[in-house]
């Protein structure tokens, strides 16, 4: 009898996978082994898909903390901006709520259901949960590492082809080195 998501896909060769759709509706396959090892996977994926629990989005690669992004992006603003201490004030309320997540487990849903929580509460003005809002995108959430160690500039200059030097030239898309300003 054949068993729904459990197959061999080379007939003959004693090796099954699995196919299932995880707890986000995304499609999956597992190389399981035997036959039996593979029913006994595809039981417990499903089990844990009904239980809304989500698997990473790269079983082999580790997973990353939010706590973690947390760190790098507090480096980074240490490093490059003036506003190093307030970004350090809003990064402690953040991790409040989303410390021990998986960082490709939080939605924007996720933040903005949180960000409308804490505005409530601490009778914060727009500008606030705009500031926070701010601090959120360089820490990749719900993108790859490969896309969220890429910097701004960089793909402003990947874009648009050309290569530009200092901020007056990102700014204002002109050349320093000519003299023009």
């Amino acid at each position: 009898m054949r068993q729904r998501g459990v197959y061999e896909k080379a007939p003959g060769s004693g090796v099954w996978w699995v196919r299932y759709a995880d707890a986000m509706g995304r499609i999956r396959r597992e190389k399981a082994g035997t036959k039996g090892s593979a029913l006994t996977l595809y039981r417990k994926r499903k089990t844990e898909s009904l239980q809304g629990k989500k698997l990473p989005e790269n079983l082999r690669s580790p997973i990353v903390s939010f706590a973690e992004l947390a760190q790098d992006t507090l480096a980074y603003s240490k490093a490059h901006k003036r506003s190093y201490d307030d970004d350090v004030i809003r990064m402690e309320k953040l991790l409040v709520a989303f410390r021990a997540r998986a960082a490709d487990s939080i939605t924007p849903h996720d933040v903005e259901r949180h960000l409308a929580q804490a505005a409530e509460e601490s009778n914060w003005k727009p500008a606030t949960v705009n500031r926070y809002r701010a601090d959120i995108p360089r820490l990749s959430i719900g993108y790859s590492e490969q896309q969220g160690e890429r910097k701004s500039g960089e793909a402003r200059e990947a874009s648009s082809g050309k290569q530009r030097k200092g901020p007056v030239a990102l700014r204002r898309g002109r050349s320093t080195a000519a003299g023009v300003s």
